[in-house]
């Protein structure tokens, strides 16, 4: 933390983080009380998207963990947002879907971790295979010859979706059970979506933009990096994985009925637009 002496990129910095942590918090409490809701985790509708909100829960920790400081690791946090964005609009779906929707993700996740013991592809020209014989077959396994059937198309080829439904349908089905889960994941996707693909598929331009973003010339000074950072990088992450969880937590909350989760969710939006407006007044030195 910047303490009392620090610049005031220095406190929004703090204070955005801040909001990171009370967001892992509320996160960590809606987890706590839908483990008391199936402690045995005999309900898939319930069992499934609690697993997924922990995965969001260690990117959460991992985004914290790569903003302590203003620098280039920020970069590496546009992937881990980006993956939890995903997680959170699946698991939302899957929330509102109910035991239909599980199911078929756990079918999804059957196949897919047989078809890992047996892979290759060519690639640059180079065939690659590894294989791993577990001394079993599909038959031995009770529902994956079905998995299997269903992910694969009518070429013997290996359906890479787990759902047939694209993301913005998947967003517009959380959006029929609540509007304000809807929001929230598409909002998240609309923030993280552009950048992130670029930095993931390597193009220089994912590279250009953590030197200088959106302007004419790269940063070359100190105050001129932090002011990139935070009014384009940090913003960006805050506000997609802010967004992505608050989604999945509001839509948990609707299906479950659990709306003291949802009030902490308002109270903690108001907080990040505060931010957000103070951030814009932030003066490029």
């Amino acid at each position: 933390m910047s303490g009392a002496n620090g610049t005031p990129a220095d406190h929004l910095h703090d204070r955005g983080r801040g909001v990171l942590h009370a967001q892992a918090g509320a996160l960590d409490a809606i987890i706590h009380d839908l483990h008391l809701l199936d402690p045995d985790l005999d309900n898939i509708a319930i069992r499934v998207p609690l697993l997924m909100l922990q995965a969001v829960g260690v990117s959460l920790d991992s985004v914290l963990a790569l903003t302590r400081s203003r620098d280039m690791a920020i970069r590496d946090g546009f992937g881990i947002t980006r993956s939890a964005v995903e997680t959170a609009v699946n698991a939302a779906y899957i929330a509102v879907g109910g035991e239909a929707i599980a199911e078929q993700a756990v079918r999804h996740m059957r196949q897919k971790r047989w078809r890992d013991l047996s892979r290759e592809a060519n690639i640059g020209g180079w065939r690659m295979s590894v294989r791993r014989d577990i001394g079993l077959t599909p038959d031995d396994l009770p529902g994956l010859p079905e998995a299997l059937e269903e992910y694969t198309n009518k070429r013997g080829r290996e359906i890479r979706d787990w759902s047939t439904a694209t993301i913005e349908e998947r967003i517009d089905a959380v959006t029929q059970r609540s509007r304000r889960a809807g929001l929230c994941v598409g909002a998240a996707v609309f923030a993280i979506y552009r950048p992130s693909s670029e930095l993931l598929h390597g193009t220089y331009y994912g590279v250009n933009y953590f030197w200088q973003g959106s302007r004419e010339r790269p940063a070359r000074s100190r105050a001129a990096f932090d002011h990139l950072w935070l009014l384009e990088h940090f913003v960006t992450v805050l506000s997609a994985m802010f967004f992505g969880t608050s989604g999945v937590i509001d839509a948990m909350a609707a299906v479950f009925d659990l709306a003291a989760h949802a009030s902490r969710q308002d109270e903690l939006a108001r907080e990040l637009t505060r931010l957000i407006d103070d951030m814009n007044g932030l003066e490029e030195a």
